[in-house]
């Protein structure tokens, strides 16, 4: 894992550090609920989806031009198809870290109940 830290670009890491940020959120709401907590959820949770998304569009076109700069016939199919499968990476992190969160601001409405 931290090999694949090491390898990634900046864009890349930017999108899976904000995937934490909603994380965050909930952990602070989850300790301590408010509603002010609860409303910062929804726009941290977008920006986590669509860096999401922007950062494997990125990766795809990344791959993609590489692909093209070979004439279509890459020298290592293998590692052409390696890299589309680490596109999927970020993605996958940002949709785990949404759900631990929403399931973190669940419990925090469970123990905000009377």
């Amino acid at each position: 894992m931290g090999d694949l830290l090491g390898q990634m670009g900046m864009f890349a890491l930017g999108t899976m550090l904000t995937s934490l940020l909603p994380l965050i959120a909930a952990v602070a709401y989850f300790v301590r609920p408010t509603e002010r907590r609860l409303l910062l959820m929804r726009p941290l949770s977008l920006a986590a989806a669509f860096a999401a998304i922007s950062g494997f569009a990125l990766a795809a076109a990344i791959v993609l031009r590489a692909l093209s700069a070979t004439g279509g016939k890459p020298e290592h199919p293998g590692a052409m198809l390696m890299g589309l499968a680490e596109t999927w990476v970020p993605v996958h992190v940002t949709f785990g870290s949404l759900a631990a969160s929403w399931l973190l601001v669940a419990a925090g409405m469970m123990r905000r109940q009377p």
